[in-house]
């Protein structure tokens, strides 16, 4: 699948020149924080270097400069819609920086899903019949690197899941497929996973799980011990704790 064409060309092309000659240490970093090759490959993450000519974006120019130098060296991540469309990006920094993450959505993220994991490939898995493991952030992602072959880890930038993505999840996910909902262990996580009840009003809210249920999607919360969320359990354990916590989890 290629990218659709908009009128964002301006980003796109400083997208592709971010990704393209990718540095080895910022690759060895992503590797590092447990993010499969294949992924980072087929995301297109790079090194933001700046725009060759000024933003006609006003928005873009408020928030990084009419070059956008103020994320120059930042990792850039595309956020792209099930067609291929460009929704937007995020930079984050990396190494030793403090973790910094900005983002910026064109107008047509406003009624797309916005996962982190989009590619052809996952995609085209999805269609196929594969689970859904979601998580909450870039580097959870790196569940991916034990999960079947047939399976796909999409990211929803929190502990949250949108009307988009539920009607994205509710259209593509086949009905012989399941979603894992692998949100992180804290409070957030856990009330998205079982649901909770306002104590000020009563009022009961679902969680993911009975949200995509009532759609048609068969949706498990998974509980998990050995870290906060699937990043975290990489960097104590690599792989091996990886598949210790989440491939005896299987269905």
């Amino acid at each position: 699948m290629r990218p659709v064409a908009s009128s964002f060309s301006w980003l796109e092309e400083a997208l592709a020149a971010a990704s393209s000659n990718l540095p080895e240490e910022a690759e060895g970093y992503m590797l590092g924080r447990g993010l499969p090759e294949s992924m980072v490959q087929g995301m297109g993450i790079g090194v933001w270097r700046g725009l060759p000519e000024p933003t006609p974006s006003a928005v873009f120019h408020e928030k990084f400069g009419p070059h956008g130098l103020g994320v120059v060296g930042w990792l850039s991540i595309p956020i792209r819609s099930p067609r291929g469309a460009l929704l937007g990006v995020d930079f984050r920094t990396w190494g030793e920086e403090k973790k910094n993450v900005r983002e910026f959505r064109l107008p047509d993220a406003a009624w797309n899903p916005t996962f982190t994991g989009v590619w052809p490939e996952s995609l085209e898995r999805i269609w196929a019949g594969g689970d859904v493991w979601i998580v909450e952030g870039l580097f959870d992602l790196a569940v991916a690197r034990v999960l079947p072959s047939k399976d796909v880890a999409l990211a929803t930038g929190g502990a949250a899941v949108s009307k988009n993505h539920l009607d994205f999840l509710a259209r593509f996910v086949s009905p012989r497929a399941q979603v894992h909902l692998c949100y992180d262990t804290d409070a957030a996580g856990e009330k998205q996973k079982t649901g909770w009840t306002d104590l000020k009003t009563g009022k009961r809210y679902a969680g993911v799980p009975e949200r995509l249920m009532r759609v048609g999607v068969r949706c498990r919360a998974v509980h998990y011990g050995g870290g906060k969320d699937p990043g975290e359990i990489w960097e104590r354990g690599g792989t091996d704790a990886l598949r210790r916590t989440f491939r005896p989890l299987e269905v």
